[in-house]
């Protein structure tokens, strides 16, 4: 039977009453990546592209991020945001078949202006996995959500319906609204142009090379030495060998920090100036993946020097800096998350 095999919540921040607010470095695309890595397995098995109804105003220029996001083709459909696509993009997955069908909604009412925007609304995304073996759908949804343009109370409404008529579904996340985290989102970083750059800055081609690395945490495992090369380089750091190089994925949360900075006004290479323009210092850790597998990363979600030695940490894809007329993205480290937060395995 073709249903729903488990779903996934995020909202921005946790812990805190009060409405979820994107922070400056999240974006539609870092909301609907989170809810689509808490709702699918680690690595994402690879074949046939996996269909993905996008539900909201997601830029077409993000089309080609998706399947690097995933490390497997996708095939992407567009649905008109708010809890009639929602819906729709449901009943149209269901009937779909095969192991696996995403619907994913991302909303930033926060970030819009005029007369359309909705001040008490919350920023979030969800993400619905439907494929054989779930739980069916059909004649289960509640009636349409009224008075709201927003589609997370109508997720919310389809959680209350199918929670106890889906007890194989798994559901992930922030679901309760109000139990939010409410963080200081500081304003939005804007593209400025580089004369200099300090360090941050890699070319556009490179960065989409390292992206498998970057965004994904692959490395690669050599069957002659046995070392594993992260980030990958296509050469085994151990023994030089090209050959026969295996692709490994590293775990992306619950690493452990074993050095902790915080980079103040002024030490930061000038790809930041921005964001310490409009938040201040920052937080930077070094993070142990896995053994002998570290990674440095910009700390996120907390306090300059909240993270320290000895704590443990999960990654999220957010925000690095804008540069030629686009936003470069890559893991950040966040305060760890809760187990009722994680993903599956």
């Amino acid at each position: 039977m073709v249903g729903l095999v488990r779903a996934a919540a995020y909202s921005p921040g946790a812990d805190r009453p009060g409405p979820a607010r994107a922070a400056a470095d999240e974006d539609l695309f870092t909301l609907a990546a989170t809810a689509l890595e808490r709702v699918l397995p680690d690595p994402v098995p690879s074949g046939a592209p996996i269909p993905i109804d996008l539900v909201g105003d997601f830029d077409p220029a993000f089309d080609w991020a998706f399947p690097v996001l995933l490390g497997t083709p996708v095939a992407l459909h567009r649905e008109v945001g708010g809890p009639a696509g929602l819906r729709r993009a449901l009943e149209r997955a269901e009937p779909a078949g095969g192991p696996a069908h995403l619907v994913v909604l991302a909303e930033l009412p926060s970030r819009r202006t005029g007369p359309t925007a909705v001040a008490k609304a919350e920023d979030g995304a969800v993400a619905f996995l439907l494929g054989d073996g779930g739980t069916a759908i059909a004649g289960q949804l509640p009636p349409p959500a009224e008075g709201t343009s927003s589609g997370l109370p109508e997720a919310r409404a389809v959680r209350r319906a199918l929670g106890e008529a889906a007890p194989s579904a798994r559901w992930i996340g922030d679901w309760e609204p109000g139990s939010e985290r409410q963080i200081d989102v500081g304003a939005p970083p804007a593209e400025t142009r580089f004369a200099v750059s300090e360090g941050a800055y890699v070319s556009r081609p490179r960065y989409l090379e390292n992206l498998p690395s970057r965004w994904r945490f692959e490395a690669e495992e050599c069957p002659f030495c046995g070392t594993t090369t992260f980030p990958a380089r296509g050469r085994c750091r151990g023994c030089g060998s090209r050959e026969g190089l295996r692709s490994r994925r590293l775990p992306r949360d619950d690493a452990l920090v074993v050095a902790a900075t915080v980079i103040g006004p002024g030490g930061q290479p000038t790809e930041f100036d921005p964001q310490v323009t409009a938040q201040g210092g920052y937080g930077v850790v070094l993070a142990e993946l896995a053994p002998g597998q570290r990674v440095t990363l910009q700390v996120t979600d907390a306090e300059p020097g909240r993270v320290r030695i000895g704590d443990r940490v999960d990654t999220r894809l957010r925000r690095l800096y804008a540069t030629e007329g686009e936003w470069r993205y890559g893991r950040k480290a966040v305060p760890r998350a809760t187990e009722s937060r994680r993903g599956p395995s």
